[in-house]
Order: structure tokens, then C-alpha cells, then sequence
């Protein structure tokens, strides 16, 4: 019997073969992801993009109207759009998609930005008396971006912040939206709009005030999260993006800031003085503002609104809040007095905040809740035209004949959602759909849509430097901090004397320098804070 033969040593050609085995095994993957990323493509030009007003760039609220272009959806439609456009930016072959789908986005941005410079005489008053008629609006003829003379509740500090946080994402994203130098200067304003929100009341993001509804603003932690991130993220920033110049970038008041921080995480984890508890902390607390990195905040915060919101189709916007119920009068403006008690354990309940849960627990690295609320959030999607393509509806209602059994037994009874083909498709809940489907699904990293990393603590962050404005995110150990006493007569020199106070009289420096009054430093910011005409 012969003894077997020897292994033969590999050729040169088996090796080559091995080495091709992996590139052979990545192209179906490939094309699978090239497929994916093209059904959410059509998924989005079907779900928003097909609604855009191609005069001014902004969306309706739903579908079917075709009158009233709505700021704050058309910002998060914006953002899904150029969400979707960074997806093709991975791919070899975008076959001009991702220009296509930014460009959708930089003309809703600007449409805002054309809207809201038309008013910019509302922006100077308001500097000078923040009242609600001097506020910017919130809505706008979805054709012609002229503002309409009915009376709405237009104060909405988290609108302007949320416009600028969303502008500095997409810019340092690589995406232009401010060309000229009348528009940076009206976004610095935006900037002087927004830094006093801590004493100014507004509508909130339901445009409701308090949770009566009887037409009365109130302090929102909400409005002040958002504006803290927004001042945050504006500070230091170049409006032309890196290729800017020093008079693009945008300054920021630290005292400002400061006080809308601590105002911010004194009234949390409540909403506001009449609220609880309200769903649009939701937002502020995580994606897409992430206002805190307090863990303890953080966490009491979202657990109040889960423990007293979320129910089996959702989370409700607040308590008592009778929003597209069965027995609101949709043709009052405002309800009347104790009227929203009719309204307890019956709210409807809306299941995009599912996604926005989702989304927020993927940034903090928590997949078990962000799987469970992913899956809940996927089963209460419905038909959304008559193809059978799967949308998510604004909200699930109650019947009335129901609502005395779901008072007695919460959670318990069946809730029907509002029909999208009856009522329309409801483009922010569509939007927040196809951006968390881009993120689930991988086609888009965390931090494509974040770049300038707002979910990590500040000093966790890369440092953003261009050549003309380079910030520092927070001081970190114990700064010092040195004041120089200048006595302006000697009558008070020797007063200050008098209790140890060191201090020197103009004529005793040794090569003084320039010294104003403070009357002066009030003409200079005068003039600083002019807009443009």
C-alpha cells in the first residue's frame, strides 16, 4: 500500500483566489444597501418631499392642505431630507440624489430665513419689549411666505432656537444656507431674539401657553431647553461655515446663556407652572436638542413623562390635553374656564415620541429601550394612501362612547388612529419616521446628523476651529477671576479706602489705558444689536 501523497503548497494563484473571497462576499451587501437607502429615497420624495411649496420652500402640517406653511414641521422635514441626502453621500453612486435631496433641505431653510427677514422690524421691537405682537411668526401662506393678519399664538421661543440649532448642524454638516452679509447679521439677531428667553413667557411648542388654553404664555422648560442648546451651539460659529470670514461668526451673551441654563434645570423635571409634565421635553432633554448631561436630570425627567404620558398607541402632549379629541370644539380658539377637566384620561395619544425615545436611548448607548420602543412604534403604523405604504398616523383618539371606561380603567380600551388618507398625512411625524429609519438602519451614523456633537458633555467634544473663531466649550477646574478698581473721584477712592478696598484713580496708572463710562458701552451695543433694513 502506498503511503499518501504530500499536501501540495498553495500557488500563487490560491492566494490571489482567498484574498478575493471577502471582496466577492461585500457586493451583495453592497447593493443591498444601495437598494435600502433607494426605497427610503422614494419613501421620502412620497412622505415630504412631495409637498414642499416650490415658491417658498416650506411644508404644510399635513398633506392635504395646500394654504398654510407651517415653520417648525418644515424644519423637521428639512432636517429628514438632508438626513436621506447624507445617506447617498456613502455611496459610490449618489446618481444625484444627495444634491437633489440637500438642496430640498437649503430651500426650506432659506424660505424660512426669506420669511422671517421680511419681519424684521418685529425682530428690532422685540429686542426692545419681548410682547406677543412683536413676536415672529410661526406660520406663513405656504405659497407667497406673507404672514397672515389673523390673531395666532406666534411667541414660540423654541421655534427660532430649534431653526438656529438645526442651521449649524447642517453647516458644519458641509451644508451652506447663510450667502450674504444681511444674513448673518439677521441671524445674530435671531441670537439677541432668543437669549432672553428666561423671562419671557411664550405659547411652547402646542402652541397653547398654559395647559388651560385660554390664550395666556407661561415660562416653558421646553422653549428653555432648547434655547440653551441653540445659544450653545451658535456660540463662535461662522455662518459661511470654514471658508467664512471673521465678520460671519456669531457671539453669543454668556450671561445670557447662563441664566437660561439655570432657569432650565431649576424648573425641570416639570414643564412649566400649569404642566406637570409635557412630551416636548422629550426634545429638549434628548435628540435633537440634548440640553442637559445631567444623568440624574436626565433620567427623573424622562421618567415623569413616560410614568405619566405613555400609553399603549403613544405618549399623550400633556395632561388634560383635549388636542383632536371627540369632544373638543375645534371652532373655539380657546377653551373655557375648568373646560379641560372634560379632557382627563381620555388625551389622545401620539406615537412618534416612541421614535424620538428610540433615537435619544441609540445616542446614550441604551439598544434594549431603544429595540422596545422601536418595535411599538413600528406596530402602530398604518396604511397611508391606497398603495397600502406604511405611515405614521398624528395620533390614536377614543370613541366617546369609550372614554368613561378608559377614565375607570386607564390603558384598557381601544383606540382608533386618525385616518391619513381621510385627514391627511402629518409630515412631522413622517419626518421624525424616515430620519430614525435612516439611523436604525445604519445608513447613517449618529454622528452624520449630529456633527457638532451636542449628545456628548461639552468636555467630550471635539474642539470646532476655523480660522477665525475658535471657542472654548467649557472652563474646566476653578477659573480665577481678577477685577481692577478704577475710583472716578477721590471722594470715592477714599471711601473705598475706608472698608480695605484697593483701588487707583485714572491719573495714578503708569500708562493708563482707554477707560469709558458705561453710557458708552450702552451706544456700542446699540449699535452692535442694529439690524439689517
Amino acid at each position: 500500500m502506498s503511503a499518501a501523497k504530500p499536501p501540495r503548497p498553495p500557488s500563487a494563484l490560491d492566494k490571489t483566489k482567498r484574498k478575493q473571497i471577502p471582496l466577492l462576499h461585500t457586493r451583495p451587501r453592497m447593493e443591498n444597501t444601495l437598494t435600502r437607502v433607494d426605497q427610503i429615497y422614494d419613501l421620502t420624495r412620497k412622505l415630504i418631499c412631495e409637498y414642499q411649496s416650490v415658491t417658498t420652500g416650506l411644508f404644510p402640517r399635513y398633506s392635504i392642505d395646500t394654504r398654510v406653511g407651517y415653520v417648525k414641521d418644515s424644519i423637521y422635514c428639512a432636517l429628514a431630507c438632508w438626513t436621506c441626502s447624507i445617506a447617498y453621500r456613502r455611496l459610490d453612486d449618489d446618481r444625484g440624489r444627495q444634491t437633489e435631496l440637500r438642496q430640498t433641505a437649503v430651500k426650506t431653510m432659506r424660505g424660512i430665513l426669506f420669511c422671517w427677514m421680511q419681519q424684521v422690524d418685529k425682530v428690532n421691537s422685540f429686542k426692545q419689549n419681548n410682547a406677543p405682537e412683536f413676536a415672529l411668526h410661526s406660520r406663513f401662506d405656504l405659497h407667497t411666505g406673507i404672514e397672515f393678519s389673523q390673531t395666532f399664538p406666534h411667541l414660540q421661543m423654541d421655534l427660532v432656537a430649534l431653526y438656529i440649532l438645526i442651521l449649524v448642524q447642517m453647516t458644519v454638516g458641509g451644508t451652506q444656507i447663510i450667502y450674504t452679509s444681511h444674513e448673518v447679521a439677521f441671524l445674530q439677531n435671531l441670537v439677541f431674539y432668543i437669549e432672553r428667553t428666561y423671562r419671557t413667557p411664550d405659547y411652547g411648542m402646542w402652541e397653547r401657553g398654559n395647559r388651560y388654553n385660554v390664550g395666556v404664555p407661561e415660562l416653558h422648560a421646553s422653549s428653555l431647553g432648547l434655547v440653551k442648546a441653540a445659544l450653545e451651539s451658535v456660540n463662535g460659529f461662522n455662518a459661511y461655515g470654514h471658508s467664512g470670514t471673521s465678520d460671519s461668526v456669531i457671539y453669543v451673551d454668556i450671561d445670557g446663556h447662563n441664566r437660561n441654563r439655570t432657569t432650565f434645570e431649576t424648573v425641570l423635571p416639570r414643564e412649566s407652572n400649569s404642566k406637570n409634565t409635557d412630551a416636548a421635553l422629550l426634545l429638549a432633554i434628548g435628540w435633537p436638542a440634548f440640553a442637559t448631561h445631567d444623568d440624574k436630570l436626565f433620567e427623573s425627567t424622562l421618567s415623569k413623562c413616560v410614568r405619566h404620558l405613555e400609553g399603549r398607541y403613544g405618549l399623550r402632549r400633556f395632561l388634560r390635553d383635549g388636542y383632536r379629541t371627540e369632544l373638543e370644539d375645534a371652532t373655539k380658539p380657546y377653551y373655557d374656564e375648568e373646560e379641560t377637566h372634560k379632557f382627563q384620561g381620555i388625551e389622545n395619544q401620539f406615537p412618534m415620541f416612541l421614535a424620538c425615545i428610540a433615537l435619544t436611548a441609540q445616542y446614550r448607548g441604551n439598544q434594549a429601550l431603544c429595540d422596545r420602543y422601536w418595535m411599538k412604534f413600528k406596530s402602530l403604523l398604518v396604511p397611508g394612501d391606497y398603495s397600502g405604504m406604511l405611515v405614521p398616523p398624528e395620533c390614536y383618539c377614543i370613541d366617546e362612547e369609550h372614554m368613561k371606561l378608559e377614565r375607570d380603567l386607564p390603558n384598557t380600551q381601544d383606540f382608533y388612529a386618525l385616518n391619513p388618507i381621510e385627514f391627511g398625512q402629518h409630515l412631522w411625524s413622517n419626518a421624525i419616521y424616515i430620519i430614525s429609519l435612516l439611523i436604525r438602519e445604519k445608513l447613517v451614523h449618529l454622528s452624520d446628523i449630529d456633527p457638532i456633537y451636542r449628545h456628548l458633555p461639552a468636555s467630550q467634544r471635539p474642539k470646532y476651529v476655523n480660522r477665525h473663531s475658535a471657542f472654548q466649550g467649557s472652563m474646566e477646574g476653578n477659573p480665577v477671576v481678577q477685577v481692577a478698581l478704577i475710583a472716578e473721584s477721590v471722594q470715592l477712592q477714599m471711601m473705598l479706602a475706608t472698608y480695605g478696598i484697593t483701588n487707583k484713580r485714572e491719573r495714578g496708572l503708569h500708562s493708563p489705558p482707554s477707560l469709558f463710562s458705561i453710557g458708552s458701552a450702552s451706544v456700542v451695543c446699540r449699535a452692535l444689536t442694529s439690524s439689517v433694513e
